[in-house]
């Protein structure tokens, strides 16, 4: 289908897509267990994704033994014709050490109510957030492919990407 979007086109859509959203659902599995869970997440430049996730919960433990993972971007909407989002494939791992002050300053940078909560808690709630913060591991999820959907360009509008050999390729 030539419909005269390029892979460069694409991937700006992606990337916009990635830093207007603040919330991912994730989808893991082992064996024949399934879990979802949807969490906050930060991205660069390499549409790379970063959440945060403790190293007990359903998810991460399926990670640890299946890092393929699939997930969703989008936003509520009321009419079929507004839905828009992404669909993403591709494996996730518990970040080194050593990136995760770095990972854990873009989250405070995005949700600036986060700093708030560190520094000065206002409550016990609060408080116990601040002290989970500090424990929590901080994941990367690397993307192999992704579906943009958008169905304001009619019913079920997907333009697809894959990455191959180092580079994103348009894959429909």
């Amino acid at each position: 289908m030539d419909d005269g979007v390029s892979v460069d086109d694409l991937l700006a859509k992606v990337e916009s897509c990635l830093i207007s959203h603040n919330t991912i659902s994730i989808a893991s599995v082992h064996e024949k267990e399934i879990s979802a869970a949807s969490v906050f997440y930060v991205s660069d430049i390499d549409l790379k994704i970063y959440f945060l996730s403790f190293d007990k919960t359903l998810h991460s433990q399926h990670i640890f033994q299946n890092r393929n993972i699939a997930a969703t971007i989008n936003k509520d909407v009321e009419d079929w014709t507004e839905i828009k989002g992404l669909q993403i494939k591709g494996y996730a791992e518990k970040l080194d050490e050593h990136r995760r002050e770095e990972i854990l300053n873009q989250y405070k940078e995005k949700f600036k109510y986060i700093s708030q909560i560190l520094d000065l808690p206002k409550n016990s709630n609060e408080q116990k957030i601040a002290e989970q913060f500090q424990a929590i591991s901080v994941f990367i999820f690397t993307p192999n492919s992704f579906r943009l959907i958008d169905n304001s360009l009619g019913f079920g509008k997907k333009m697809e990407l894959a990455h191959s050999d180092g580079v994103w390729i348009r894959t429909n």
